[in-house]
């Protein structure tokens, strides 16, 4: 019990020197255009008993009269109560509210302040105390919220903020939000805001550089850099050489694919070879319906099969549009290669001798996977023909090839589709970086930000498309080369204006023309064949496989987009330019120091 007494005698000693606490301490400023600032004070106290009145002060700064301090409402546990402006002997102006409460007081303050900015020759600036020194006990937490015009959202804005004790401080969008706990007796919050001029309207004008006058006092007060301005990277020693270097290494991918044929253009095939082994050669593709149809078109030319077009009902028109495509076999031919036979097994079983291949495809059409292929025997003997062309391949030492230009297609969609994205993102922070720039004044780094984007973009074109070469061993360059010669000729040749049945007259020209896929007439009167191909069943079988895929990609990019972003406000510049920069001053500075000091209490 002894030491019961000084204990008991040191908590009335404490209650009496702090008869009220303050809990927690919020305070909402928000910049008009006009110069003024509005604002929402929320004070949680506890007072120890009920007093006559509570009052806040106001420090001299920030008013010139009492008519420039307008109060719009004074609220005591969230009733309105009876209040005065005043103006005490240190000349400090006084909220006085009549009624208070033993226990909880939540006071709302809601007040503006006139003509408080002031426009210097470079920014806007206004100053504002969020938090007095007249404070004689602590606050456990205190906040402050000072927003900003949104006419200056996107410029250039600076801020300090001067205090003793340091807390945290932050930009969230167009407001800078200050954050401490356990504030001291005697501790005030201060914050001076340097915002874009052209948001603000006033008379009260300041002939002196606003950002020179903060940049002496952060140097003199030792500020402690908060955010601080982006550099912006030199296009002339980064954006520019590397898209110089971009199109270089085109440039040098571009002289080194082009080639001077070594052969001239010739309408008569090279060499007697398998139109399979052509057409992967010089395309870099197995189009197996082209062929099929040049297949067809070297027994027609031997031959051994007929073609009749007939004509719709009605047509008088010099383009007859045919109503179905006959294929009649005259004769088998002797010792046929194995892929011929497929083909004449799929247009005549069983003996037949005529062949309808608008039905034949329809009922080729109907196949719907494996199980109905062995049913249908055009689907066995395609299979077969498919088959034996990739032997064909094999010898030939191409099968390598025969899907190279569809792998080098969807490479330059998936470059194309990825370049797209990127090259929105660029667009934009381009067009950021070449704002600050042209509001810099700096147009050497802007004309080269230009430069770069004009080089940049054909080169990348160029670099996408070098992927879309047809690849050629180099064994069988030479052979390339010979073809290719033919593949010209043909193509500035009429050869695609003639049909299927004039395969008698140009033999294996038109052939070799249709296997390349430049025979527009024999394609469109053989155009059933598209639908006879052994791929088409492969992809039948694979339907179901890549609906699954597609669906586990999409649900993929539907979690990306709604978990991918994991930035919050407090990590970037917000509303504000990334030029902006913002400190915190232990003691004076902005007119705070050596000066008279909100805060307030009860009597």
């Amino acid at each position: 019990m002894r030491f019961g007494i000084p204990a008991l005698f040191l908590l009335v000693l404490a209650a009496s020197a702090f008869p009220f606490s303050i809990d927690s301490y919020y305070t909402h400023a928000a910049v008009q255009d006009d110069g003024s600032i509005e604002v929402a004070e929320y004070i949680n106290f506890t007072l120890e008993q009920e007093y006559g009145e509570g009052f806040r002060t106001i420090r001299k700064e920030d008013f010139g009269t009492l008519d420039d301090i307008t109060v719009h409402s004074v609220k005591v546990n969230g009733g309105s109560v009876q209040y005065v402006k005043q103006r005490n002997s240190a000349g400090q102006a006084e909220i006085v509210w009549k009624k208070t409460y033993a226990g909880q007081n939540d006071v709302e303050l809601a007040y503006t302040l006139k003509d408080r900015a002031q426009l210097y020759n470079d920014f806007a600036k206004v100053c504002f105390e969020h938090y007095g020194a007249g404070w004689s006990v602590p606050a456990a937490r205190f906040k402050s919220v000072m927003d900003l015009p949104e006419a200056s959202r996107g410029k250039d804005m600076h801020f300090e903020v001067y205090s003793y004790e340091r807390g945290d401080a932050r930009i969230e969008d167009l407001s800078v939000v200050i954050e401490m706990t356990g504030v001291p007796p005697g501790n005030y919050v201060g914050g001076c805001y340097l915002y874009d001029r052209s948001a603000l309207r006033t008379l009260n004008t300041v002939n002196a550089s606003a950002l020179a006058i903060l940049q002496d006092e952060r140097e003199a007060y030792g500020s402690v850099a908060i955010i601080t301005p982006e550099t912006t990277p030199s296009t002339i020693f980064c954006c520019l050489p590397a898209a110089l270097i971009g199109a270089i290494a085109a440039a040098y991918l571009f002289i080194k694919g082009r080639r001077t044929p070594k052969y001239p253009e010739s309408i008569l095939p090279p060499d007697s070879e398998e139109p399979a082994f052509v057409t992967v050669l010089v395309r870099n593709r197995m189009a197996e319906s082209d062929i099929m149809a040049a297949t067809i078109l070297g027994l027609i030319n031997r031959n051994c099969i007929d073609i009749v077009e007939l004509e719709k009902k009605g047509e008088a028109s010099a383009e007859v549009k045919r109503g179905h495509t006959i294929l009649m076999l005259k004769k088998r031919p002797g010792n046929p290669k194995p892929h011929e036979t497929a083909v004449l097994e799929m247009l005549f079983p069983q003996g037949r001798t005529e062949v309808d291949l608008d039905r034949m495809a329809a009922e080729y059409d109907a196949v719907k996977g494996k199980d109905d292929a062995r049913a249908n025997p055009a689907a066995s003997s395609v299979e077969t023909f498919s088959s034996e062309i990739g032997k064909i391949l094999q010898d030939k030492k191409v099968a390598d090839l025969k899907d190279a230009a569809d792998t080098a297609d969807s490479v330059v969609i998936g470059l194309a589709f990825m370049g797209l994205i990127f090259g929105c993102i660029m667009l934009f922070m381009g067009a950021e970086f070449l704002a600050g720039y042209i509001s810099e004044g700096n147009m050497v780094e802007a004309y080269g930000l230009v430069a770069a984007a004009l080089i940049i973009i054909p080169a990348a074109a160029g670099l996408v498309l070098h992927t879309r070469r047809i690849q050629v061993h180099e064994d069988l360059r030479d052979e390339y080369e010979r073809w290719d010669a033919f593949a010209r000729a043909v193509k500035s040749s009429r050869l695609k204006e003639y049909p299927p049945s004039s395969a008698a007259i140009w033999g294996g020209i038109l052939a070799y023309a249709t296997a390349l896929g430049m025979a527009d007439k024999v394609k469109k009167h053989m155009s059933e064949l598209d639908a006879l191909t052994a791929k088409r069943l492969e992809t039948l079988d694979a339907a179901g496989i890549a609906s699954r895929q597609y669906f586990i990609s999409a649900w993929s990019l539907h979690n990306l987009k709604k978990y991918g972003d994991r930035s919050g406000p407090a990590s970037s510049h917000g509303g504000f330019s990334s030029h902006s920069s913002g400190g915190w001053s232990s003691g004076g500075g902005g007119g705070f120091s050596g000066g008279s000091s909100g805060g307030g209490g009860f009597r």
